[in-house]
């Protein structure tokens, strides 16, 4: 028997796109981009943009050998606004199975949905610039009675410019989402922030060294 090289479009290739349908769902990741520009029908749009991160218990898949197999995970981006038409409010109301009051609006915390199980339907679209198929979140529900969630396995992670804000993190992050971010204001805000931060801290540190005393 001859011995022939291996033909790589035989090899069996792992899906790793969340397939279509309804299911159960956990978020576990959040990144708020921050405002960000875009155009709609040629008309120049601006956006709070924040991106939410599902992990789906029941799809896993083997990504790494060495660390077994994991769920996919599917994102959807928000505008980070609150009005009765926009998609995360839509969204949050079907989550929680209630709507929020104008009260509940002012107290909510977009956060507090990190952990929150719930059901996703996804659908399919395949994109007319490059034929790729992508899988798209149309909408988030609150988890049937009588179905319990399986427990997260994805570490909760939440990226903003409060808080939780880190370079570290940062620095982790897609290229993708790292040129998204620094095209932001809230970005150049940090920034600024942090060089007077990092400019008072040094002061203080002067100013406490003995060997700087003039006598």
């Amino acid at each position: 028997m001859a011995i022939k090289f291996e033909q790589k479009n035989n090899q069996t290739k792992t899906d790793f796109t969340a397939p279509a349908g309804t299911h159960i769902a956990r978020c576990y990741k959040m990144i708020h981009v921050g405002t960000r520009s875009y155009e709609y029908n040629g008309d120049p749009k601006t956006k709070n943009s924040i991106w939410f991160y599902f992990e789906l218990p029941t799809e896993m898949r083997t990504f790494d050998k060495d660390k077994g197999e994991q769920p996919l995970s599917i994102n959807i981006e928000y505008n980070l606004t609150f009005y009765e038409a926009a998609k995360l409010f839509q969204h949050v109301n079907s989550w929680r199975g209630k709507t929020l009051t104008p009260q509940e609006i002012d107290d909510f915390e977009i956060d507090s949905l990190i952990g929150e199980p719930c059901m996703l339907s996804v659908i399919h679209n395949v994109s007319p610039k490059n034929g790729k198929t992508y899988a798209n979140i149309t909408a988030v529900s609150a988890m049937p009675k009588g179905i319990e969630a399986p427990e997260q396995i994805n570490e909760s992670f939440i990226w903003d410019y409060d808080t939780n804000f880190s370079i570290e993190a940062f620095d982790e992050f897609h290229p993708f989402f790292q040129d998204m971010i620094k095209q932001t204001p809230e970005w150049a805000a940090k920034q600024n922030d942090l060089l007077d931060s990092n400019i008072l801290e040094k002061v203080i540190a002067e100013s406490n060294n003995p060997n700087d005393m003039p006598f």
